[in-house]
């Protein structure tokens, strides 16, 4: 049954190649569009380097393949470039602003906006008002055009038991305003609770006498709002601040909630935009925006265990840390239990992983946010475009909603269930955790320092050691023998905190229930092998075994390019911008050096150098 017909278009705020007219201040209406060029990997930089709005790439034996939204302007401008780029077409032959049109035209099946008397800002009310023992509504803040954020919080007596007095998780979706499929898919499990626990579902009428599962179906209702308005505006991203205040939104308005957070804000120009035509402009400061500080006053009264972010397109399930690529967090134990890997994903044909690994950088994120600041295990699950070359906009199909939520729903009931429960988990793929781990059980972050602690030379003594322990265990110790002997303890300390001085930038200590433990082997000569393994809390780790190779106090010196030439080249000039400088010997998965960030003229510098590569040279 056909429930609405409202006009229903795109507007985006993009830079286009050539930025002069944008750069003298003039804004151009728009009409975008979904469009594919495939690119060598230097001019694709250079594409995201002007802020041009990439939705997905692949690299491919032609080079990188772009799937774009692009105004009519962009495209000529791509094309006098000698770029080709041509318009994406569904099964149907329609460009994404014909499918807009279309289900405009024809009414919706399935999508609803958030102003119309059956839109989502009147059925949130009318679920709240049908479900009192089960649903509380809260307006958590008011956008800038006056729109109510309203969040719901479910759990058995809802309206009186107070807010935040049992374990919490968030589910939350719509910050980009065109990704309709997210808030749908959140709706439907929300319903999907409701209907389980007035069926006497035994398992989710016990889940919601103990826990709290809060809800914000729409996170942007200004720009949600906005991609109603008509084909021109589908395609909208961003939230609708005026951007120069002339009362117009179009080109250059808005900001990027999900750049906005107060987390790595304004940390680098590749994970987010200081330029306001960006479909990532992260805002004039972090929280800025009213969408933004009502998610932060909610996490500032609720002490959420969980959250699941809903995004749409693309298949991934995404978690932090996005801000840095090859960090995994100490909490890596708990988002592969219940993420599981691209070989085993907790949402079939979902790939899981650390958002900037997987995906790409960002920073001022939502989930990074929540994780960093205040320890919440957090996902963004980036949901499919429900065909092929749908992008955004998803069918208004009901089969193929439905579809969507079904393979979602496993995980989002996962974590439901173990919010009681965060360090032993309930996951359908059969994933536990552990007390101790010297390495991850996801074998694609093997090669990761920060998830494999064991080696298997040393060129040291003492020889630092390392085990991500449960804090919950209390005091570690290392134990070790050396080749063969008599057992021998020595104490830990917790590394990676702070003000430790043991890594600038990485803080490990924002960790919730895992932390890295490191202590010292000593004793050792050359051609000695010695077993290392944890206890605590009377647990016992594995262990491995290293062998002692050489003892040097000599310093060794590496030098490392980063990226100065590739998405992010600010500050722009040529070469290096940072060298680091490693203290004591360099050995094979080694983790016991001090890191010294210096810049180009001599002071100490404020980036933490990351994942080195290209190395320069290194001196023994």
């Amino acid at each position: 049954m056909k429930r609405w017909t409202v006009l229903a278009c795109a507007l985006l705020a993009l830079l286009v190649w050539s930025s002069t007219a944008l750069a003298a201040g003039v804004k151009s209406k728009v009409s975008l569009d979904f469009y594919r060029a495939t690119v060598s990997n230097k001019v694709y930089h250079r594409m995201l380097d002007k802020q041009l709005d990439v939705a997905a790439s692949k690299t491919t034996a032609k080079g990188v393949r772009l799937d774009l939204v692009l105004t009519k302007g962009q495209v000529r401008a791509l094309r006098a470039k000698g770029i080709s780029v041509h318009l994406l077409r569904n099964s149907k032959g329609q460009t994404a602003r014909q499918a807009a049109a279309a289900q405009m035209t024809s009414g919706y099946n399935v999508w609803r906006d958030y102003d119309g008397p059956d839109g989502f800002r009147a059925y949130m009310y009318d679920l709240a008002k049908r479900n009192p023992q089960l649903l509380k509504l809260e307006v958590i803040g008011h956008t800038g055009k006056g729109r109510e954020i309203i969040a719901l919080k479910m759990t058995q007596g809802a309206n009186e038991v107070p807010d935040g007095s049992r374990p919490a998780a968030l589910y939350s979706s719509l910050q980009h305003a065109r990704e309709w499929i997210a808030s749908e898919v959140n709706r439907r499990f929300l319903e999907h609770l409701i209907a389980r626990w007035r069926a006497n579902d035994k398992a989710v009428k016990d889940m919601l006498k103990t826990r709290e599962l809060w809800f914000v179906l729409i996170a942007n209702p200004d720009g949600y709002q906005y991609t109603f308005q008509s084909p021109d505006t589908r395609l909208w991203r961003k939230n609708l601040r005026d951007n120069n205040g002339d009362g117009i939104i179009q080109v250059g308005d808005g900001v990027d909630p999900n750049r906005n957070y107060p987390e790595h804000w304004n940390y680098d120009g590749e994970g987010s935009s200081a330029i306001q035509s960006s479909d990532t402009y992260r805002g004039p400061s972090a929280a800025s925006e009213a969408e933004t500080t009502a998610i932060t006053g909610l996490f500032d009264r609720i002490d959420f265990r969980f959250q699941v972010n809903y995004h749409s397109f693309g298949q991934w399930l995404l978690y932090p840390q996005g801000w840095q690529i090859g960090t995994p967090t100490g909490d890596d134990p708990i988002y592969y239990a219940l993420s599981g890997n691209k070989d085993n994903p907790a949402i079939p044909g979902f790939s899981p992983g650390l958002s900037s690994d997987v995906l790409y950088v960002t920073n001022g994120e939502m989930t990074d946010f929540a994780y960093s600041r205040r320890g919440t295990i957090s996902w963004t699950p980036e949901l499919s475009p429900g065909c092929p070359n749908c992008g955004f906009v998803f069918p208004d199909d009901e089969a193929l909603v439905q579809a969507e939520f079904q393979r979602n729903l496993p995980f989002a009931m996962d974590v439901a269930k173990s919010v009681a429960t965060p360090t032993s988990p309930v996951s359908h793929l059969g994933l536990t955790t552990k007390p101790f781990y010297l390495k991850s059980d996801d074998t694609y972050k093997f090669g990761l320092p920060e998830a494999n602690f064991v080696f298997s030379y040393s060129y040291g003594d003492p020889q630092p050691v390392q085990v991500l322990a449960l804090r919950s265990l209390g005091a570690i110790t290392v134990r070790y023998q050396i080749n063969g002997g008599a057992v021998q303890s020595a104490p830990t300390s917790e590394w990676g905190v702070a003000g430790s001085g043991d890594g600038e930038k990485y803080d490990l200590g924002t960790s919730r229930y895992y932390h890295a433990m490191r202590g010292v082997v000593t004793g050792t000569t050359p051609g000695d092998s010695v077993k290392v393994w944890f206890t605590g809390g009377g647990k016992t780790s594995d262990s491995f075994t290293y062998q002692a190779v050489s003892e040097s106090t000599n310093d060794v010196l590496i030098l490392s390019a980063e990226d100065y030439s590739g998405a992010s080249p600010f500050p722009p000039h040529p070469g290096p911008e940072y060298l680091g400088f490693y203290e004591d010997a360099l050995a094979a998965n080694d983790i016991g050096y001090d890191v010294y960030d210096v810049d180009a003229r001599g002071r100490k510098a404020p980036t933490y150098l990351g994942v080195l590569s290209h190395y320069d040279a290194v001196v023994w």
